[in-house]
């Protein structure tokens, strides 16, 4: 399966890849020189001198520096807002920055108060105002006050979409809410993130969907399954791609050998060897002739036939370049 949009989850460090940046107020870009770094503006005027040896990029209106081996935080004049203090700094993320002082860590707000007292091995970024956080090998949740409202108990914990989180304990992973509730039991051998309030799930080499109260609402037959976008969802079986609705029926029969999402109401599909598009109903609105698809952008998709390179549009018809 191909997927339009590549979603990636992390949260040591990604401050370090907010480059260029902007937010409220002049755009500011980061720039060394002799080995120090600064900002300046869109102009290229000076705005804060190089004088830190490292700075992130701007979140919520503060950078991340270091100097010295400190770490601490930066607003767009320059000032140093919060003092170079830590050994390691995150991005604020939902006003709430990971900070890591004497070995452990824990979270302050934009004036520089610890919210979250620095105690804990490990930390995620704030979702839905909650972060995991990891303390002697065990996985729980804290809110932005500091009050672990999941204590630390799991063997894995992922962040919030949807109001409810992934956990796993015993090897088998289930979903949490925001009060700590088991409302899916950690009894799945892997579990998906919910997409219009269905979650894939796997089980035995099966997978699945279930919903937030953990009844599976389409059963556990399926090789590979993926997130619902406007009520459709493509799954895979005995190596054919096929697309089923929210209760399961099949909309779309499981024939194609590979597929795209869908995109502007098409989704490029393999049969054969040959590329094509479909609409959600299944029709066949641009034929399987091509060599290679990509999704739609723009009313136009870019294909590849006999060597040749060019676009068509939603009725088929051949393009030489997007501006013809």
């Amino acid at each position: 399966m191909k997927r339009g949009v590549i979603f990636f989850f992390g949260f040591v460090f990604s401050w370090l890849l907010l480059l260029p940046t902007s937010g409220m107020g002049q755009e500011l870009e980061k720039f060394s020189e002799n080995g120090k770094y600064g900002f300046r503006d869109q102009a290229g005027q000076t705005v804060i001198p190089p004088k830190y040896d490292f700075t992130g990029g701007f979140s919520d209106g503060l950078a991340g520096v270091r100097l010295n081996g400190k770490y601490g935080f930066i607003d767009k004049s320059g000032t140093e807002v919060i003092p170079l203090q830590y050994g390691l700094a995150g991005d604020f993320c939902e006003g709430l920055a990971w900070v890591y002082l004497n070995g452990k860590l824990g979270f302050i707000d934009k004036s520089g108060a610890v919210v979250v007292p620095p105690k804990y091995d490990g930390v995620g970024r704030f979702s839905e105002g909650l972060a995991w956080v990891t303390l002697n090998g065990k996985y729980g949740y804290v809110d932005k006050s500091g009050t672990e409202v999941v204590p630390p108990k799991y063997d894995g914990a992922w962040g919030f979409t949807e109001g409810l989180a992934v956990v796993k304990l015993n090897g088998k992973k289930g979903y949490v809410d925001k009060s700590g509730a088991e409302v899916v039991p950690p009894k799945y051998d892997d579990v998906y993130g919910f997409t219009e309030g269905l979650a894939g799930v796997l089980l035995n080499g099966k997978k699945g969907y279930v919903d937030k109260s953990g009844a599976v609402v389409v059963s556990l037959k399926y090789d590979e399954v993926y997130g619902f976008t406007e009520g459709l969802s493509w799954v895979k079986l005995s190596g054919k791609y096929g697309v089923i609705d929210k209760s399961g029926t099949v909309v779309i029969p499981l024939q194609y050998d590979e597929a795209w999402d869908f995109s502007e109401g098409l989704a490029g599909v393999l049969l054969n060897g040959k590329w094509g598009f479909i609409d959600k109903s299944g029709a066949v609105v641009v034929p399987l002739q091509y060599d290679r698809v990509w999704p739609f952008c723009e009313g136009l998709a870019m294909v590849k036939l006999n060597g040749k390179s060019g676009y068509v549009d939603k009725s088929g018809k051949w393009y030489d370049s997007r501006e013809d």
